[in-house]
């Protein structure tokens, strides 16, 4: 990736005067993504508080410099080149959660795990297919992201954001037109709180719960190896994992990165493996399966451009 020039550098700078919290330059995202791929971005974010957070979000736009907002990096797939503009992280700041008989407000930056087991101690209940799932509640929303039916638009009751023009919003769940693996949240638009309508349930039997779905989750999917999760959406009334291994492309390799055998949904980075190489199994899985069962399949792992 070439160096940024002065006025880009110029320009990241006015984004970010002032700021409380972490500024990085030229940081490299293969550890800031479960796949563990990608090159450096210009400059990384990440606000100390909901104040900065807007604060950057706005000032990215006026300024006209690109602004990815990543959370726990799954899901995505950044390129080998790196990205050119600022990436806004929602981190620690915004990983706090609070309940109030059945309603909980999460932040952005919290996992989708330690949201979990806060709401166990809290004894409420509907999140236990969750377990296991590596995103933040941020992403969550942006993706409906779910599992086995549920998915978390169903707990939903209100999202607060920051909106493009840097200002705070607030949009209820009929807002959001939640669906399979998708929401209606605005573009550009960067989630900073969700409240959340559980059930109230015991302990015991939602800590029971989460380890049966983590189980099943461990016999069904790549968690010992980086991968982002599922790499294309089911088709409707069929399954992408059965469609790519009836393809004859479960195992099939490129570079430092293959179609996993066990489930032909997910590709994993065996070592080594660059965005070159995932896309390039990505464009096979969808020609083959389109040639085999005229079948068009929608990508579920975001890809982001340069």
């Amino acid at each position: 990736m070439r160096p940024v020039d002065d006025a880009a550098r110029d320009s990241y700078r006015d984004v970010v005067r002032g700021l409380r919290g972490e500024v990085l330059w030229q940081e490299d995202l293969k550890r800031r993504t479960t796949f563990g791929i990608g090159g450096p971005a210009d400059v990384w974010v990440e606000p100390a508080d909901e104040e900065g957070l807007a604060a950057v979000a706005g000032r990215s736009r006026a300024a006209g410099c690109p602004c990815l907002v990543l959370g726990s990096g799954s899901n995505v797939l950044v390129p080998d080149e790196g990205f050119r503009g600022v990436v806004l992280h929602p981190g620690g700041a915004l990983s706090g959660a609070a309940f109030e008989g059945r309603l909980a407000r999460a932040g952005a930056g919290l996992l989708l795990g330690a949201l979990l087991r806060r709401a166990q101690e809290a004894g409420l209940a509907g999140l236990e297919w969750s377990a296991g799932i590596p995103g933040s509640v941020g992403g969550a929303v942006a993706t409906n992201a779910g599992a086995r039916g549920e998915s978390f638009g169903d707990c939903v009751r209100a999202v607060r954001a920051v909106a493009a023009d840097g200002n705070f919003i607030t949009l209820r769940r009929e807002e959001l037109g939640f669906g399979y693996r998708r929401s209606a949240l605005p573009r550009d638009a960067v989630v900073v709180e969700v409240e959340l309508e559980l059930e109230p349930g015991e302990p015991a039997r939602i800590a029971a719960l989460s380890e049966e779905f983590m189980e099943k989750r461990r016999a069904s999917q790549p968690t010992g190896m980086r991968s982002a999760g599922s790499v294309f959406k089911n088709p409707p009334g069929d399954a992408a994992g059965r469609l790519i291994d009836a393809a004859g492309v479960a195992g099939r390799t490129c570079g430092g990165a293959s179609v996993w055998a066990k489930h032909a949904n997910f590709i994993v980075n065996n070592g080594g493996a660059s965005a070159r190489d995932v896309v390039a199994l990505m464009e096979l899985v969808e020609r083959e399966v389109q040639e085999r069962f005229g079948v068009r399949l929608e990508r579920e792992i975001r890809v982001i451009g340069r």
